[in-house]
This record gives structure tokens, C-alpha cells and sequence, in this order.
């Protein structure tokens, strides 16, 4: 899958007028919530679900030719580069952390058995979103740029990633897809005891008793009702989310803002 912005780029220079014209259309969209253009993603939850909505009916998609693969990439990446602006917005009390998305984060370093020996392992994810220090060779990497910078959308080998906020996203999520998540949050989390790992979610294709069983409401976000074209935003949740974000960075960070 690509990134919002290289679908854009991708179709501007595409020389179909269809796909140009659906390029300009995203663009508009995505400067609604770009930080980086003074604007607050927290105050565009309303255009980012509307967006969706119109990318989900048969007329868009027949107009621009959006097949089936594009039809389930394209909201993800526009979900996901609208998470990215909003992590950016949230870090604004706390310049020297960095924003990365689809950059491998590790689960933290394990001592593991294989065949009589202990072998150090470092497994990892490329998660949807990361917050937390870069790290080059070894040592913690500050940015001297002011806020508001460019996310990482990838590392150099010699890089890697300190998270303290790791952020898995997903259009529409299933029972499995959480479980899943659930399996992974807790890898990320007995590693890096100091991250918060979160799932955020626009719709469900679940039954929401069960993050109440697991006792996982505090790090799920579901940010709107319904189904495909018809999603209602939930402003509160985004609240919440917000809310439940920024108190974690300034409890990790209050010894060093």
C-alpha cells in the first residue's frame, strides 16, 4: 500500500484526467488536517469521515476507477496519513519527539533459547504509527528543527526507533484483527514498559463486548458508527484519544520538557 501522498504524486503524473482530478480531490482533503499548513486535525474529524464516506460510493469509485484492491487501500492510507498529522499535532508540547509511520519498531530485546544456548533477539513490527526518539548508531538522536517537522516514512539501517506511543489502525476492524492487536500490544508493551500501544478504529465488524472482556477500553478507539458510506463521526472518541495521548506523553516526559 502506499502513502496518501504517493498516490497523489503517482496520479498527478498519471495522464488520465480521471486520476488527475482524483489527486487535486485528496490533496484538498489531506490540507484540511496538514499541520504543516496551520491547520488542527483535531477539528477535521468531520471532513476525514466524510471523505471516506464518498470514497465508498459506487459512483466515486466508477468515475475514478477504484477497483477492488484500491477501494480497501485508499481509505486505510487516507486513515492512516490523518492519524499521522494528528500524532504530529499532539507532540506540539514535546518538540524533541519524533513522528514515524511503517518504520520497524522493536519489541524490546529478549533473551530466548535455541538449542541450548541463549541467543539475544530483537523481534519487531512495522507499526501504522510511532512516537518516541530516533536512534542512530546507538545513541539518541535530537532534532535541532523546530516543530512542526516531517514524520519518518522510513529508517536508515543504521536507525531505529525508542517508541513510547505506537498507534495500529484500521478502517473497519474484526474479532480477529483485535485479538491480534492484543497479542502484539502486549509484546510491545512487556518490551518497552514505558510505551502506550493503542488500536484506533473508524468502524466495527465486531462484537465491542469483548474489548470490554479483555479489559482493553482504555487503549481502543472507535472513531465513528456505521458502515461503508455511511459512517457518523464520533467526536468524543477523538476526545478521549486525544486526551489519553497527550496525559501519557506528559507522564513520560515531565522529568525532561
Amino acid at each position: 500500500m502506499l502513502f496518501l501522498h504517493e498516490y497523489i504524486k503517482e496520479w498527478r503524473g498519471s495522464g488520465t484526467r480521471a486520476k488527475i482530478d482524483l489527486a487535486n480531490h485528496l490533496d484538498k482533503i489531506r490540507r484540511d488536517y496538514d499541520v504543516h499548513a496551520k491547520r488542527d486535525p483535531r477539528k477535521s474529524l468531520t471532513v476525514f469521515v466524510k471523505e471516506y464516506n464518498w470514497l465508498g460510493l459506487s459512483e466515486t469509485k466508477r468515475r475514478f476507477n477504484i477497483d477492488s484492491n484500491l477501494a480497501r487501500n485508499l481509505p486505510g492510507a487516507l486513515m492512516q496519513d490523518y492519524l499521522l498529522h494528528l500524532s504530529i499535532a499532539i507532540t506540539k508540547d514535546f518538540p524533541k519527539l519524533e513522528v514515524f509511520t511503517e518504520v520497524r519498531v522493536p519489541f524490546g530485546l529478549y533473551p530466548l533459547w535455541n538449542a541450548g544456548k541463549v541467543v539475544m533477539a530483537r523481534p519487531a513490527e512495522k507499526s501504522d504509527t510511532a512516537v518516541g526518539y530516533l536512534v542512530e548508531k546507538g545513541e539518541v538522536k535530537l532534532s535541532n528543527e523546530k516543530w512542526p517537522r516531517q514524520p519518518f516514512y522510513h529508517l536508515n539501517p543504521n536507525q531505529s526507533v525508542i517508541p513510547l506511543v505506537t498507534i495500529n489502525s484500521k478502517i473497519r476492524i474484526s474479532q480477529s484483527e483485535f485479538f491480534d492487536w492484543q497479542g502484539r500490544e502486549q509484546l510491545m508493551t512487556k518490551g518497552n514498559p514505558h510505551c502506550l500501544s493503542i488500536q484506533v478504529a473508524l468502524r466495527k465488524e465486531m462484537d465491542m463486548d469483548i474489548v470490554e472482556a479483555a479489559q482493553a477500553g482504555d487503549k481502543f478507539f472507535l472513531l465513528g458508527a456505521g458502515g461503508e458510506r455511511n459512517v457518523i463521526p464520533n467526536p468524543r472518541e477523538l476526545e478521549r484519544l486525544e486526551h489519553v495521548l497527550h496525559e501519557h506523553l506528559v507522564r513520560r516526559m515531565s522529568a525532561t520538557s
